[in-house]
């Protein structure tokens, strides 16, 4: 099938008209009472035309929302909006018997339940022990929030359990479409940045005030771009990489774009668990080895090649091109205050977890520990900073929910790993690749990675032949 299609154009204007309502509304704040009300009644009204819809909507903002704060209502995210209104709806069509027929059928023919129902008891229990305790109410929320994110499998499940091709193909479409403007979005930054365009200093404002990116300085002429959503940049190389037969125009297009963005992100954490993930994938696919490489590596040829093009884009002026910040992020010691900051937290993750390492603290609970971050030594001289989101991914998994909650969702994960082995690699590859970044960089405790993780889970259980019904 084709991945770019008619509608891809009708899904990218209104993309476009979203990310202009959120910077518009850093001009003038009162929009964003009117944007919020209105995605919250729009996520709604489609959940209860199609439940489809409602589904596609939030996988949408997930790829180009990155923190889900492109737009808010108050301090409820974007996210949290569109969930609530799918939630909602869901909720009320499972008065219908057809629903409630269909998500029973799905729930019983579903391996995983166990594995689900076993995490689904440590969060409650985890939460339990945050409400019991002395933490405080606003870190209990803001950190166990992301949890919630798990119900959205029972949507999931009547929506996309053993759905006919057309189903996933509309998944696919939209998909693509959002990854287009993420990965359109990450180069028009880096050209803005690289010619020092006079909206950068706007621009930068409206991106750390929604969370879209992160801008760092490099030893560059032109910053580290880092975006949360990126993670998806190398499910789109797996996939293409492992699962499609015939490479497509669209499918080239989207490859080498993703590839950019990886090179783009610098994130360390992303390019070992892509590095490992393909080689892994190259192994078990050894048969195919050859042809897999001639896409892999003209693709991320191409997306390199793509990065110096827009750097030296001479109007209005060309940048300059360095590779001095690619350098700086492959040395391990050249980030020394964020590497001994996350080392100065270990230690003290450990202690802690020894306090309690079967049933874990709860949720919000927080650790001291003495960063070198400049960011934090700007406010505090003595470095000390508290927190309740923690680099070590799975340490901090062990602490809030205790060994037996870590166990419950290494569970689920190699569960799903084994199936999406014995059926598709990409799917396999992909659930082994969000595990490695977790050692560093968190998200199997964030929508982004908890969406992922679910459709996988739905795709795995489905036992769908997805390169000849899907692509």
């Amino acid at each position: 099938m084709k991945l770019i299609t008619r509608q891809t154009g009708l899904v990218l204007i209104i993309i476009l008209a979203f990310e202009a309502l959120s910077f518009a509304s850093y001009y003038y704040p009162p929009l964003k009472l009117i944007s919020g009300i209105g995605l919250a009644i729009l996520a709604g009204v489609l959940a209860w035309r199609n439940l489809e819809l409602g589904l596609l909507l939030l996988f949408g903002e997930l790829i180009i929302g990155s923190k889900g704060h492109l737009i808010e209502l108050s301090f409820v995210s974007g996210r949290m909006l569109i969930f609530t209104a799918v939630m909602l709806v869901y909720l009320i069509k499972l008065f219908s018997k057809e629903e409630r027929v269909k998500l029973i059928a799905a729930w019983l023919e579903f391996k995983s339940k166990r594995a689900l129902v076993a995490l689904a008891f440590f969060i409650s229990t985890a939460l339990i022990i945050a409400l019991a305790s002395s933490t405080q109410s606003a870190d209990i929320f803001y950190d166990f929030n992301s949890w919630l994110f798990f119900l959205i499998i029972f949507p999931m499940a009547s929506v996309y359990f053993q759905a006919k091709p057309e189903v996933y193909n509309r998944l696919a479409i939209i998909s693509a479409a959002a990854f287009l403007w993420l990965g359109f979005e990450t180069f028009l930054i880096l050209y803005l940045y690289s010619h020092n365009l006079p909206i950068i200093s706007d621009l930068y404002f409206w991106l750390r005030q929604t969370g879209v990116a992160e801008i760092t300085a490099t030893g560059s002429s032109w910053p580290r771009i880092f975006m949360q959503s990126q993670i998806y940049a190398a499910v789109v190389i797996l996939i293409s990489t492992f699962s499609i037969k015939l490479k497509s125009k669209s499918l080239w297009v989207l490859t080498v774009l993703a590839w950019g963005v990886i090179f783009l992100s610098m994130s360390r954490s992303f390019w070992l668990g892509l590095a490992i993930s393909l080689l892994l994938g190259l192994i078990l696919n050894w048969r195919q080895l050859l042809k897999n490489l001639l896409f892999i590596i003209p693709s991320a040829l191409m997306g390199a090649v793509l990065i110096f093009l827009v750097v030296i884009f001479p109007i209005p002026r060309s940048g300059s091109f360095s590779l001095t910040s690619f350098a700086s992020r492959i040395n391990l010691t050249s980030d020394e205050a964020a590497v001994a900051s996350r080392w100065s937290l270990l230690p003290v993750l450990v202690q802690e977890i020894k306090q309690s390492p079967i049933v874990g603290r709860g949720f919000g609970y927080s650790v001291t520990y003495k960063s070198s971050d400049p960011r934090i030594l700007a406010n505090n001289p003595s470095g000390e900073y508290s927190t309740y989101a923690f680099e070590w991914g799975y340490l901090g998994l062990w602490l809030k929910l205790g060994i037996l909650g870590l166990i419950s969702y290494l569970w689920l994960l190699g569960k799903n790993i084994y199936v999406g082995y014995k059926q598709h690699t990409f799917l396999f590859l992909s659930l082994v690749f969000i595990g490695l970044i977790h050692i560093f960089t968190p998200y199997l405790d964030h929508p982004l990675g908890i969406a992922l993780i679910l459709m996988i889970v739905v795709l795995t259980e489905s036992c769908l032949k997805l390169e000849n019904n899907v692509y």
